[in-house]
């Protein structure tokens, strides 16, 4: 089974909100809950979402190659305004799902930023799967360097690899 990326974040976040206390009661219901079952879709309040997050790039056409035709992400939006380029892509299998954009590093803060992260060992982002060791073979095969091997944490299996464009991006596979 394959999950889309914007269901996995959505997985992700539910499991932090999740470690930060006990469950709310099942057989508790209020006034407001009963009211919002019975609003229709259309006006129901959703809460925040999440529908971007942002990476920044050293090379916007390198990024997008790699983040389309190495790891199997669709583009999403490419538009240029003058010196302004707004670069986006989603999961190949959710093209409505959570977009990442691939942000040009040209201010200085973004490229310090983006060069500390990756001095620390720190990822830019987490992409989640099911099986993180076909991702890492799959991936390997396609001449994707990984600073990581597979590695067996606490509720997962991990690993690193360098996008070709400043960054270190973790997959994970949550148990």
């Amino acid at each position: 089974m394959r999950l889309s990326f914007s269901k996995l974040v959505a997985f992700s976040l539910i499991l932090a909100a999740g470690c930060g206390g006990a469950a709310p009661s099942q057989s508790t219901t209020t006034p407001h809950a009963t009211e919002a079952a019975a609003t229709p879709a259309a006006v129901q309040h959703k809460g925040l979402q999440i529908r971007l997050e942002t990476i920044f790039v050293d090379d916007q056409d390198k990024a997008l190659h790699f983040y389309t035709d190495v790891l199997g992400f669709a583009k999403k939006n490419d538009v240029t305004n003058g010196p302004y380029r707004w670069l986006t892509v989603t999961a190949g299998d959710d093209p409505n799902g959570t977009e990442l954009q691939l942000a040009a590093n040209a201010n200085p803060a973004a490229k310090a930023f983006q060069q500390a992260m990756k001095q620390q060992h720190q990822p830019a982002a987490m992409f989640f799967t099911d099986d993180v060791k076909a991702e890492y073979e799959r991936l390997k095969a396609r001449g994707v360097e990984f600073t990581m091997p597979v590695t067996d944490v606490t509720f997962a299996l991990i690993t690193q690899l360098d996008d070709t464009s400043g960054n270190l991006i973790q997959l994970t596979q949550l148990r």
